[in-house]
C-alpha cells in the first residue's frame, strides 16, 4: 500500500532535506540538479551547473532566463540582486 503525503508533507522533506545533514542519503549535488530542474521546469528558466560549497554562499546552483519566465523575473526576482531579469533579458546591476 502506497504512503499518502500531503503537499506540506512533501515539502517539509525538501525543507529537511536542504537544512539538515541527516536526511539525504544520495550524492546531494545529484539532487541539487534535480531541484533545480523541477524549479525551472515550473518557474521558467534553465538550470546550468551546480557548484559545490565555498566560504560565502554553500552549495548554489545557476539559473539562465529563458521564454517561460515572466517579464518581472519571476519567482527568481528576490534573490541573487546583482542579476535582474526584466522583460526576457538578463539585465547586470
Amino acid at each position: 500500500m502506497a504512503k499518502i503525503l500531503t503537499d506540506k508533507e512533501m515539502g517539509q522533506i525538501v525543507f529537511d532535506a536542504t537544512h539538515r545533514n541527516d536526511v539525504i542519503e544520495c550524492v546531494y549535488q545529484h539532487f541539487l540538479e534535480d531541484l533545480g530542474e523541477l524549479i525551472a521546469a515550473h518557474f521558467g528558466g534553465t538550470r546550468g551547473a551546480v557548484c559545490l560549497p565555498d566560504d560565502d554562499l554553500g552549495w548554489t546552483c545557476g539559473f539562465h532566463i529563458n521564454e517561460c519566465v515572466p517579464s518581472d523575473g519571476g519567482v527568481f526576482r528576490d534573490y541573487d540582486p546583482d542579476v535582474i531579469w526584466q522583460d526576457g533579458v538578463e539585465v547586470q546591476t
